[in-house]
């Protein structure tokens, strides 16, 4: 015979129970058993854990926390210097306002060799949820192949369907002919006890895209109306106007040039111009193919024409309208890596009837990750401004200029920023925990 003590933990009591050899011996053998069978799991299950690949998932415009909840079974990582997998998703648009995403998979470590892109189109206006689905969807394809090299294999099932066929692109019988129509109207304002703000912005367009040929014809309305009280007596109201329609087409030359044009019509009170007409026959050349460009792109864009302007007032010149002869060359690189990104778009315009007058801008920016943890942006923009024909004659009163009603005569604008973020600490972030999470407006 033998006493055996047997503790329970919820109440802190110990039981005296009269047991037999035998029966002593079958409880030692299963209580042996089941921690075995939960060491054994554990185990597997922290070896599984331990050899899924480490992914960092480069999209500046994901909801990062939606793909960690959906994709448990891999390491997120906080540094691409940490992964094993790299995911880049780029976005670009395609026509009638769809969006297209190409989806770069690249291997480190012991997955070095093993290099994929995968791409999806959303069709325009698509909820944010069903974007969300579509990337997911590729990212488990894409994932696969590395997958299939950790002990993940073994818990993968999957099925083919054999009779499915999708029909090809160029067989598509569309009753819109590839055209999309979208119009925008977007209204806001704000208002308290001493000043009211009111923006109303429209925007349209209508737009055909095929392999060969690129058609829009667009427009856009804003109006922006303040007012101020500045004491019980004094009120001050401004108001600004710009309007105005585009036409732009491009002919495919190949995988590296365009050829077209642009015309434009607009009005802008600001700007002292009631109306500003014109019209550029183009080329393009892109040292890169166009089909590269949601991840690389170099392009040199040549436009020469013609311009006339009508003011609502006097210019500075004794004017109230004026015709040009002008040229462009805008030249615009951008390209993503696994270290960051590069754009860089340069330009300007010069006027043949008024040769010593011209515009010219930079506007570089770059964003890298030099080492882990570390994350730098750098950008800045330059312009000079010697082509201000529609300034007005009349000198402009204080009100105009506080409300901003009129452009001001400048010879330069400039702006630049920087930002640098460090991280160090756990290389995980798989936990996905959103308690307490508020937006600035309420702390």
């Amino acid at each position: 015979m033998f006493w055996f003590f047997l503790i329970d933990d919820n109440i802190l009591k110990i039981h005296y129970k009269k047991i037999t050899f035998v029966n002593l011996l079958k409880k030692l053998l299963i209580i042996f058993s089941l921690f075995f069978v939960k060491v054994t799991h554990s185990q597997d299950t922290s070896t599984i854990r331990k050899n899924a690949p480490n992914v960092f998932l480069d999209c500046e415009f994901c909801d990062l926390q939606y793909y960690r909840q959906q994709l448990p079974y891999v390491n997120f990582v906080r540094d691409r210097h940490l992964t094993d997998v790299y995911i880049l998703i780029t976005r670009i648009g395609t026509g009638g306002g769809s969006q297209n995403y190409d989806l770069f998979f690249t291997g480190e470590n012991k997955f070095k060799n093993i290099k994929d892109t995968l791409s999806t189109t959303s069709p325009a206006n698509l909820a944010e949820a069903g974007i969300r689905d579509l990337l997911l969807e590729k990212i488990r394809f894409g994932l696969l192949p590395f997958i299939l090299k950790t002990p993940l294999a073994a818990l993968i099932t999957f099925s083919v369907n054999a009779e499915e066929q999708q029909l090809s692109a160029d067989k598509i019988k569309d009753k819109w002919n590839f055209w999309t129509f979208s119009p925008t109207l977007d209204l806001n304002g704000n208002s308290n006890a001493y000043s009211r703000n009111l923006n109303i912005n429209s925007f349209y367009y209508a737009n055909r895209t095929t392999e060969k040929f690129k058609i829009e014809f667009g427009g856009w309305y804003n109006n922006n109306i303040q007012e101020f009280q500045i004491n019980d007596s004094v009120r001050k109201r401004g108001q600004v106007v710009n309007f105005g329609n585009y036409h732009y087409m491009s002919k495919s030359i190949g995988e590296h040039i365009g050829i077209g044009h642009y015309a434009v019509f607009a009005q802008n009170s600001a700007q002292n111009l009631w109306h500003s007409i014109s019209y550029f026959p183009a080329i393009e050349y892109n040292v890169f193919k166009y089909k590269d460009a949601a991840r690389r792109q170099m392009r040199f864009t040549y436009r020469v024409g013609g311009r006339h302007q009508k003011y609502r007032d006097s210019t500075i010149n004794n004017k109230t309208s004026d015709f040009f002869g002008l040229h462009s060359l805008v030249i615009e690189y951008r390209q993503i890596e696994k270290w960051g990104n590069v754009n860089i778009s340069a330009g300007g315009w010069h006027y043949f009837n008024y040769s010593k007058n011209y515009s010219a801008s930079i506007y570089p920016s770059i964003n890298f990750n030099p080492i882990t943890g570390l994350r730098i942006g750098l950008w800045a923009g330059y312009q000079i401004q010697n082509d201000q024909f529609f300034l007005r004659k009349k000198e402009p009163t204080s009100d105009e200029i506080l409300l901003g009603q009129i452009q001001l005569e400048t010879g330069f604008n400039f702006n630049y920023g920087c930002s640098i973020g460090y991280i160090f600490g756990s290389k995980f972030s798989n936990v996905v925990n959103v308690r307490f999470d508020l937006s600035d407006r309420y702390w």
